[in-house]
């Protein structure tokens, strides 16, 4: 990884977003992803916002990070429109709002985000059934 990034990526890890506008934040993109709002999915995004996601090999999922705004809303427009049937809901994930993706009652996906400077710049999507056994325990 070029010196470069490593040292932007250490300086947002320091930087701490305050709860209630991650969560705004977060609201808002849910909101764009509901509508298929393309353009204002990439005006919640960092520039240089990355998505990663986690299948596991056992569902599909992108098997290189996805960068740049168009290109993660994009992605996770795909992601979550492809499924009529699923329901994102807004949750705690990792002590921060993120999104529970549903279908029917079982998760089948949780969205984490970091969200830095009122952008998000990175999303972290859990695919991997064996990594969403905890949230489907009744």
């Amino acid at each position: 990884m070029p010196a470069t990034r490593v040292r932007r990526l250490a300086a947002r890890a320091r930087r701490e977003t305050a709860s209630d506008v991650h969560t705004r934040i977060v609201t808002a993109f849910r909101a764009a992803c509901d509508t298929g709002d393309l353009t204002t999915l990439v005006s919640l995004l960092d520039t240089e916002a990355t998505a990663l996601s986690d299948g596991g090999g056992k569902v599909r999922a992108a098997l290189n990070p996805v960068h740049g705004a168009e290109r993660t809303a994009r992605f996770m427009l795909r992601v979550l429109l492809q499924h009529p049937a699923l329901e994102a809901t807004l949750q705690s994930v990792n002590g921060k709002t993120g999104l529970v993706l549903r279908h029917d009652t079982a998760v089948s996906g949780v969205v984490s985000f970091h969200v830095q400077d009122e952008k998000i710049t990175d999303v972290w999507l859990v695919l991997n059934p064996d990594k969403l056994r905890s949230w489907n325990r009744s």
